[in-house]
């Protein structure tokens, strides 16, 4: 199922895809937190354009497929404690509505102390493909040195010393 195409059920493959590649982040942040998980599920989701949008691959009817979401859910005694949610859209014009940045990550925390942050990337859409990359690659890069200098092994980056950047 793609953009513009008509909503249907969301792919199951593509469901197990999302908690296969977000979920060992989840187990490895609950493990950090000292809560480990029993379990992971995970589910996906469709929005709809609520009008026509032409787009640089060309036009989504309204009522076909604008946005697609999976949400990975780390359980812990039966509850669910952590949810990783992905969001793709090509307009913020989609039924139903979710709440949307234009661009960035948004991380809510809820509990005895809630907290809401969003980041949001200081550049203009046309600057995307060239700078997005970066938010991916950079912790991988620096965390080269690190890497070098653990022991031999298998190690999580909780295992190893802060990954900072070298700047010159």
């Amino acid at each position: 199922m793609g953009f513009g195409s008509s909503p249907a059920e969301f792919p199951q493959g593509r469901i197990s895809h999302g908690r296969d590649s977000f979920g060992p982040s989840l187990k490895l942040l609950a493990d950090a937190l000292s809560m480990p998980l029993d379990d992971l599920s995970a589910t996906g989701e469709f929005a709809v354009a609520t009008r026509s949008v032409e787009i640089a691959a060309g036009t989504i009817g309204a009522g076909t497929v604008a946005a697609q979401r999976i949400s990975v859910n780390g359980v812990r005694s039966g509850r669910e404690v952590l949810v990783f949610r992905a969001t793709w859209f090509c307009t913020e014009d989609i039924e139903p509505s979710w709440p949307l940045l234009s661009t960035g990550w948004r991380i809510a925390v809820e509990g005895d102390a809630p907290l809401e942050v969003d980041l949001r990337f200081p550049i203009t859409l046309d600057q995307m493909a060239a700078t997005t990359p970066s938010y991916t690659a950079n912790r991988a890069v620096n965390a080269v040195p690190v890497v070098c200098e653990a022991p031999p092994g298998i190690a999580a980056s909780v295992d190893l010393p802060p990954i900072l950047p070298v700047l010159s």
